[in-house]
């Protein structure tokens, strides 16, 4: 079941990947880029991850990919958190 979940995965960023590139070089078309980030959270939510408990076997292959599947998420979540860190009350930064 861990291998179909990971095809699947594989697939929504694969197509996901397409869809940016194809809604960024002609022209910005919003809804191809609307859907790359649908298909990249299709993906992430997936993802059977290591990280997440979901999977138990250490495969070197499988660890790859996780590392390529995440990228995208993850950097979304840190720009969230360092925005949230920097307009929290106190000492982190700015206040509002």
């Amino acid at each position: 079941m861990e291998l179909l979940r990971a095809f699947i995965s594989l697939i929504f960023f694969v197509s996901g990947v397409y869809l940016l590139i194809d809604g960024l070089i002609p022209e910005i078309e919003w809804f191809l880029l609307l859907m790359a980030v649908g298909a990249f959270v299709f993906a992430y939510g997936f993802w059977p991850s290591r990280r997440r408990g979901q999977r138990e076997e250490a495969h070197n292959w499988l660890d790859l990919i996780e590392i390529v599947i995440e990228l995208p998420i993850q950097m979304v979540l840190w720009a969230f958190r360092l925005c949230a860190r920097l307009f929290k009350d106190g000492d982190a930064g700015v206040d509002l």
